[in-house]
C-alpha cells in the first residue's frame, strides 16, 4: 500500500487545497504503515519476553523444587542433631551428678586405700583403686 505522489494525478489544474489534502493521505497511510510496524515489533517483542519469562519460571520451578527437597533433608538433619544434643546433654549432666557424689563421698569418709587419678589432667578428681567407673559414662 505504498502511496506516493506520482500514484496521484496532479497537474497545474489541480487546486493547492488538492495537492495538501493528497500529501496529508500520503502523509497518514505512511504514519499507519510506522505505527503498524511499530505495533508488529512490540508484538513480537511481547512474544519473546513471555517465552523468556516461561522458561525462566521453568528454571525457578525446578529450583525451587531442588531447594525444598534440600530444605526437608536439612530440617530431619537438625531434628536429629537435636536429639543427639538432647542425649548428650543428659549424659553430661548424669556424669556430672556421679562425680559430685563420689566427690560428696571422698569428702565425707577418707580413702582407705591408696589413690589413684581418675584421667590425665584432671588433678581434682580421683578414684580409690576400689571404685570402678560405670560402663554407661565410659562410652
Amino acid at each position: 500500500m505504498d502511496c506516493s505522489a506520482a500514484d496521484f494525478d496532479v497537474g497545474p489544474t489541480g487546486s493547492l487545497r488538492d495537492d495538501r489534502r493528497i500529501r496529508r493521505m500520503i502523509s497518514n497511510r505512511e504514519s499507519a504503515r510506522r505505527s503498524r510496524m511499530r505495533k508488529q515489533r512490540h508484538l513480537e517483542d511481547l512474544r519473546s519476553r513471555v517465552s523468556r519469562l516461561r522458561l525462566e519460571n521453568c528454571s525457578l520451578a525446578d529450583r525451587i523444587a531442588s531447594v525444598s527437597g534440600s530444605c526437608i533433608f536439612i530440617r530431619r538433619e537438625n531434628e536429629k542433631l537435636r536429639s543427639e544434643f538432647s542425649s548428650l546433654r543428659q549424659r553430661i549432666s548424669q556424669i556430672h551428678r556421679v562425680l559430685f557424689l563420689r566427690q560428696l563421698e571422698r569428702l565425707s569418709s577418707p580413702p582407705v586405700s591408696s589413690v589413684v587419678p581418675a584421667a590425665a589432667g584432671s588433678a581434682d578428681t580421683t578414684f580409690t583403686e576400689n571404685e570402678q567407673i560405670p560402663a554407661s559414662l565410659m562410652t
